[in-house]
């Protein structure tokens, strides 16, 4: 059995996966309250961590794992795993969600992806394709990071005198507008932070597509993958693209399970 933690810049994700690939126990928290996280109640023999919240989280995580058995590994970006290469410089500079990431888009689609991760902030990174001796093998071409939905609604009320403080817990269940001609200032801000970050997916699409001379695959993990999702969909509909657009749920936890499966083989 793995255990697979994900800390991210605001919350922490974990899932137990079995042999056969399937997750069998999961769970989050909110990174302010990560001493509390229990894992007594799961059954791993393995841990496997991407962690980009710092420092700080990385030690609660090892105090909180230190009374068990199993052996860590603590992920970092390499040139080549799974299948995909590495081209950022250095690699190691990647980030390890970012890279987990690429590494389960690559596995379920084997084509060109557009790959979105959409956290505190987005990335949004490249796959292209080569054959080498009549084997497809990705590519991680580069790829861009915007601050998220929330935050980039929150900078703008930190940052401004008149517009209004973003609360994450009362817009999270506010039917929201994405029109162009919002008609409010709060649909405004919530309009133009969504519009920005799918502006900025589909003109990845169009790169990547002239490169590899195909339409990309677009691969969504994270929280705010469904609202990214819905309002894409749309505006490639508006726009007569064709890419097939899917979300992954534990997208970087998945990555991580493909991950500690290469180096189980490779050690054998």
């Amino acid at each position: 059995m793995l255990l697979t933690i994900d800390a991210g810049n605001t919350r922490t994700k974990w899932a137990v996966f079995n042999q056969a690939g399937e997750i069998i126990n999961n769970g989050a928290c909110d990174n302010s309250v990560l001493s509390n996280a229990d894992f007594s109640a799961l059954i791993f023999e393995r841990v496997a961590i991407s962690n980009v919240a710092g420092d700080k989280a990385a030690g609660i995580l090892a105090n909180n794992l230190a009374q068990y058995t199993a052996t860590i590994y603590w992920l970092e970006s390499t040139t080549k795993a799974c299948g995909v290469i590495n081209n950022y410089a250095p690699a190691i500079t990647l980030g390890s969600d970012r890279w987990a990431a690429l590494i389960a888009a690559w596995h379920f689609k084997q084509a060109p992806c557009v790959v979105v991760n959409a956290g505190t902030a987005v990335t949004i990174d490249a796959l292209s394709v080569t054959l080498v001796n009549n084997k497809s093998q990705a590519n991680f071409i580069g790829g861009l990071i915007l601050p998220g939905l929330n935050l980039m609604q929150q900078s703008l009320g930190f940052a401004t005198a008149q517009l209004p403080k973003f609360d994450i817990v009362q817009n999270s269940s506010k039917n929201q507008t994405t029109d162009s001609f919002a008609k409010n200032t709060a649909d405004a801000i919530y309009a133009g932070a969504l519009l920005a970050i799918v502006g900025a997916i589909t003109l990845m699409v169009h790169e990547l597509k002239l490169q590899c001379k195909q339409e990309p695959f677009i691969v969504i993990g994270g929280g705010n993958a469904q609202a990214i999702y819905q309002q894409l969909t749309k505006e490639i509909s508006t726009l007569q693209m064709t890419p097939q657009t899917v979300i992954v749920e534990n997208l970087v936890l998945q990555g991580l399970y493909l991950l500690d499966n290469f180096m189980q083989s490779d050690t054998q």
